[in-house]
């Protein structure tokens, strides 16, 4: 195989892949449809979060304009945009910190600072879900109903009654 088809076969992968481990937006931002990859979290980012992330003297490589390895297209595989959500805001909230808009160079160099140097919401990955949302251990465990009231509920009916009307009188019923 040539040199250049084995570029597009690369690049191809990475394409696909993007569209598969939430690589329609970028890691870091808002942006739709990122160009490029930080391979030292094998993300797809946008344009200005990759010169952000540059500055965290982060490797960051175009998808379309670089020469891929296929070693390097099977680390990225290994990642992708959900695993390091998964990860790195693994104990995220959006009250935290909302992401970024794109374009907003100084939050979103604030949010990579806290996201990947500090680690601020980095779950191990061992007890990171595979596909994003709340750990396993996260979910509340349900249980009954009478454990938690220490009694068997009571059905009660609350029926109102329209403003000006008298409630209405029991009726005895017939035996």
């Amino acid at each position: 195989m040539s040199q250049q088809a084995l570029q597009e076969k690369l690049t191809t992968r990475l394409r696909q892949f993007a569209r598969t481990s939430g690589g329609k937006v970028c890691a870091d931002c808002t942006e739709k449809g990122p160009g490029q990859i930080c391979l030292d979290f094998n993300t797809f980012v946008c344009m200005t979060c990759s010169g952000i992330h540059r500055e965290f003297q982060h490797k960051c490589k175009g998808i379309s304009m670089s020469k891929w390895t296929p070693t390097e297209v099977r680390n990225i595989e290994a990642g992708g945009n959900d695993k390091d959500r998964a990860i790195y805001l693994g104990k995220w909230r959006e009250k935290d910190f909302p992401i970024p808009e794109a374009g907003d160079k100084a939050r979103i160099r604030k949010f990579i600072e806290l996201k990947y140097q500090e680690k601020r919401w980095y779950l191990d990955p061992a007890k990171a879900p595979q596909s994003g949302g709340l750990a396993a251990d996260d979910h509340p465990k349900p249980e009954p109903i009478s454990k938690i009231l220490n009694e068997e509920p009571k059905l009660v009916v609350n029926r109102t009654t329209p403003p000006g009307r008298a409630p209405p009188t029991p009726q005895a019923t017939p035996p």
